[in-house]
């Protein structure tokens, strides 16, 4: 039977909390529970700065895969549970190392000590260097050397209070804070490449971020929405438990292109998403709205628009991407996951009727005069009330 692995745990941006540091804690630990609760065999211990998750040997992979989509977690090691004795810590590194050696090649090596119990007898530089010396004794032979700023391979030992943990290997997380820490929000999401991004930094900055889509079936086919079902999914795979709200959006569209300055079309559309999510978000405990917007990006997008957008909402409006260019942007899908799916060839809703100048300096008495031409409080209240939600944990395509 193959011996269980020990994964430490780090997190950073928490540690720098203060009186309330026990509560992001405690919630990293949930979500991580959370992210891993289909692999069997798991032992959790929480000591004083670590995380600790025991763990079968042949479920390491799939606990790794899923702790790399956890916020909070600043990084993961694989290792193994020693008694905190010199033998025993060095004839770890010895088994790790030696298949590293090339013959003819000199090989280096150092060992790296964080004594978390202040009570054991032996400081952190004593610990590397009585490990450090039985190794390179019984392989110095071979080609090992001791280089401590230019290590080919860092042997790292945890000291702490009821477990010694041994291992070589950092594997980088998402940082920044727990889910759930920060409170719930709602974003906007279209189906391009912008909004899941926006979306997924507001996760690392520890809100649950639930989703709201402006549909326009009729006009646009299934396509754009099975794609943001799509986005959805693949962000939730991030957070857990998140809702995506479905709009009805069309008999809206219909009635400002029949009704008002072509023109105005765009910002008159964006408009009215920002009141229908910002009374989903209140009726939903929301504490603000997310967007993907990014100045000048496109025409509805200049600063004179987003005023004028934001101009009807009370609510907060976040906005990520803010000062980020296009290509920026989708580096950042592209390591998310988001990308491919985002340029599969489905228009949002917002392509609906596009005006062949739309304005870029939109004035908001113009806008409201418009607004009163055609009536967008019935319409908006008709919306929410045919809006279908769609819980993300338990959808299936």
């Amino acid at each position: 039977m193959s011996e269980p692995r020990t994964l430490l745990i780090r997190y950073d941006e928490i540690g720098l909390k203060g009186k309330n540091r026990d509560q992001f804690i405690d919630r990293l630990a949930r979500n991580i529970r959370d992210h891993l609760n289909e692999i069997p065999g798991l032992r959790y211990k929480v000591p004083h700065g670590r995380i600790f998750i025991f763990c079968p040997e042949a479920s390491v992979e799939a606990c790794l895969s899923r702790l790399q989509k956890v916020a909070g977690v600043a990084s993961v090691s694989v290792g193994v549970t020693r008694p905190p004795e010199f033998d025993a810590l060095a004839a770890v590194g010895r088994e790790w190392i030696e298949p590293l050696i090339q013959e003819g090649k000199p090989f280096r090596f150092c060992v790296r000590t964080n004594r978390a119990d202040k009570s054991y007898p032996y400081k952190s530089p004593e610990i590397d260097r009585e490990v450090g010396s039985r190794i390179l004794r019984e392989l110095h032979s071979k080609g090992l050397e001791v280089n401590i700023k230019q290590a080919d391979f860092v042997l790292e030992i945890e000291i702490g209070q009821d477990e010694t943990v041994v291992f070589y290997n950092r594997i980088p997380g998402l940082r920044g804070l727990p889910v759930g820490s920060s409170g719930e929000v709602l974003g906007l999401i279209s189906g391009g490449i912008d909004s899941p991004v926006a979306m997924y930094r507001m996760m690392r900055r520890g809100c649950r971020v639930h989703g709201i889509f402006f549909d326009n079936r009729p006009f646009m086919g299934r396509g754009g929405y099975d794609k943001v079902v799509k986005l959805a999914r693949h962000l939730n795979g991030y957070q857990k438990h998140a809702r995506l709200y479905v709009v009805p959006f069309e008999e809206i569209q219909v009635a400002i292109r029949d009704h008002c300055h072509e023109f105005n079309r765009v910002v008159l559309y964006r408009r009215m998403m920002y009141r229908i999510a910002e009374a989903v978000a209140r009726k939903q405990n929301s504490l603000a709205l997310v967007t993907g917007e990014a100045v000048g990006q496109v025409a509805s997008q200049t600063l004179q628009n987003l005023n004028a957008v934001s101009d009807v909402v009370r609510l907060s409006v976040f906005r990520p991407l803010i000062g980020m260019n296009k290509q920026e942007i989708i580096n950042e899908a592209k390591e998310l996951g988001t990308y491919e799916i985002s340029i599969e060839p489905h228009p949002d809703c917002c392509s609906v009727f596009m005006p062949t100048r739309p304005t870029t300096r939109a004035k908001i008495k113009d806008l409201e005069v418009d607004e009163k031409k055609y009536p967008w409080e019935p319409l908006m209240a008709k919306a929410i009330e045919n809006m279908e939600t769609l819980e993300l944990d338990t959808l299936t395509l």
